[in-house]
């Protein structure tokens, strides 16, 4: 049993689609597949330091943590989806982890369980790194195996649910016992996950990248695609030269005229809601 938890409001957004696509890149390798939408269920943070937490019991507020709680324990593998807001994950999926966090202590059911992790960002593509890191670091802390995340926005959207169905697959194959990462592992497995060490202007490039790379290469704009790749290619060097600040002023260009020229191509996807 593989289960999707949507950490969206909107049940036919972005984020549920993305999460969905995941399930049935699972489903294909045989997996029985939940989708769960938080919004369904009221999920509160425990007040820090307010009662002693013990291992195993659960002291948050009376409401449906531990409903949800069964349902991770109960999964041989999850999907976590969470719009970018602010650069950062949803209450509800922050919430719910939290509260598993401080029931398990990385030692409880749960540990060694598969994970991926979905984040999509906005209409503006901002945070689609920095949002990782939170969710990234429960899943650390919880010990549960997760694979590398990928970026979302709306200019890698087709390439986005691929990279999601072959997660899915992988989930999938993986799904079949918990697998804790050893004690002597810990520090560098999870060091080593990818956009695990990325800045704000390493996300940034990133950002420029997928915007760049999604325009078309012939037509009455490829002068211009063509101009920006070349900004792109001079950013690498200056990445490469350790001159990462230098290069801001060009990425933001690059962004910038990039998501312009995209929004004339691509009017239809202008709208990214979640």
């Amino acid at each position: 049993m593989i289960r999707g938890f949507v950490g969206s409001p909107n049940k036919e957004g972005r984020t549920a689609a993305i999460v969905r696509e995941a399930l049935l890149g699972a489903e294909e390798q045989g997996a029985k597949v939940e989708l769960v939408h938080l919004s369904d269920y009221t999920v509160s943070d425990a007040f820090d330091c307010s009662v002693e937490h013990q291992l195993g019991a659960d002291m948050g507020p009376d409401d449906d943590f531990r409903a949800l709680s069964m349902m991770l324990e109960s999964s041989d593998a999850v999907v976590i989806g969470s719009p970018v807001y602010w650069s950062t994950i949803t209450s509800c999926v922050r919430a719910l982890l939290g509260r598993k966090l401080r029931v398990e202590m990385g030692e409880g059911p749960t540990a060694g369980m598969p994970a991926l992790g979905i984040l999509v960002a906005g209409g503006s593509g901002n945070g689609l790194t920095e949002a990782m890191k939170p969710m990234y670091l429960l899943f650390e802390k919880l010990r549960w195996r997760p694979l590398d995340s990928f970026p979302v926005t709306r200019f890698n959207w087709n390439r986005a649910l691929a990279f999601a169905n072959g997660a899915g697959r992988d989930l999938g194959a993986m799904a079949d016992r918990r697998r804790p990462i050893p004690l002597e592992m810990v520090w560098t497995f999870y060091n080593d996950l990818r956009y695990r060490h990325y800045d704000r202007i390493d996300e940034r490039k990133l950002l420029a990248d997928l915007i760049i790379g999604s325009l078309p290469e012939v037509g009455k704009f490829a002068q211009v695609a063509t101009e920006l790749r070349e900004k792109g290619t001079h950013v690498n060097t200056l990445f490469q030269q350790h001159r990462k600040t230098e290069a801001v002023p060009i990425i933001d260009d690059m962004i910038s005229r990039g998501t312009e020229l995209w929004e004339v191509l691509s009017p239809s996807g202008r709208a990214f809601d979640d």
